[in-house]
């Protein structure tokens, strides 16, 4: 595990909770450059250590739980324009000059959004599984629209309702790996421990506020798309051979379509000025937990 300094960034109303593993022995402050991660949904800073772990050798790493995730706070309302005033304000905070900016999943959301409003601050956008699910959304697709607002409104209407418990971090160990077979052994309990609070009645919970979901009807796929022409600096595109299974099991028209989600793929890199692809076999959408050390040696080879 290596050691971090973790320390409080005021981001609006709110304090986030920032990971600095620090510049790297035997550099210095000027010849090292920075990389700011941001982790997925329901994920926290650590959720990403396998990266952490390798680039931490050679950059000054900076990891923070987003807003409503890990010990991070939260105020309840979650629109996405708020995750990247909180990505900019540990930049700023931390003096992060032109850093490389990686974002899974919802965190490649924020990334690549902080990246169009930022251009000239980024030198480079590493984006893991973090477009979204295949297909972009047109203006006409109101359906699609409706029924994302709606599940907004139930998560909203759920808003502080007990989270289910857990017993202890035994449990919680064990739900993780259940979910995630293929995470490294030595991983699973740091990231378990690191993700869960006291639950009000006993036990543990999961440190993650459900209603952040309601950041999902707060933009859309076509949003996040447009904004792609505006990213100016090396993009690299990372996805998991099994990806689109993850995407299935949220909408099954996804289901068989591997074809469909290639051609996705090669879509969606024509719309950077500059980016390049990469497919990680046997990873799902969780590629940092199924195939590290692949994700790790992709990473190494683009930031040189």
């Amino acid at each position: 595990m290596p050691s971090f300094n973790r320390i409080a960034c005021r981001s609006g109303m709110i304090d986030l909770s920032v990971l600095d593993f620090g510049i790297p022995q035997g550099m210095s402050a000027e010849t090292c450059q920075s990389v700011l991660l941001l982790h997925g949904m329901r994920d926290h800073a650590l959720g990403m250590l396998s990266i952490i772990r390798d680039l931490s050798e050679r950059y000054r790493v900076v990891s923070f739980d987003l807003r409503g995730h890990g010990k991070s706070e939260n105020n309840g309302v979650y629109p996405m324009i708020q995750f990247v005033a909180d990505a900019r304000a540990v930049v700023q905070q931390f003096g992060l000059d032109k850093p490389i900016v990686i974002g899974h999943s919802l965190g490649g959301h924020i990334a690549s959004r902080y990246a169009a409003a930022y251009s000239d601050d980024v030198d480079k956008l590493v984006l893991l599984d973090g477009m979204g699910p295949p297909g972009g959304m047109t203006t006409s697709d109101v359906e699609s629209n409706r029924l994302r607002m709606l599940m907004s409104l139930d998560i909203c209407a759920a808003a502080g309702r007990p989270s289910r418990s857990m017993v202890d971090l035994d449990e919680a160990i064990s739900r993780l790996r259940r979910n995630n077979p293929k995470l490294q052994p030595d991983m699973l309990e740091i990231i378990a421990n690191e993700g869960v609070e006291p639950h009000p009645k006993g036990g543990l919970q999961w440190n993650f506020d459900p209603a952040v979901q309601m950041i999902w009807s707060t933009f859309s796929t076509l949003d996040t798309e447009q904004l792609c022409g505006l990213i100016a600096c090396p993009t690299l595109i990372v996805t998991g051979e099994n990806s689109l299974d993850y995407w299935g099991q949220m909408n099954d028209s996804y289901l068989g379509q591997q074809a469909f989600y290639e051609s996705e793929l090669r879509r969606r890199l024509s719309l950077f000025p500059n980016a390049q692809g990469a497919v990680i076999p046997d990873a799902g959408h969780m590629l940092h937990y199924d195939q590290p050390e692949a994700v790790n040696q992709v990473l190494r080879k683009f930031l040189g």
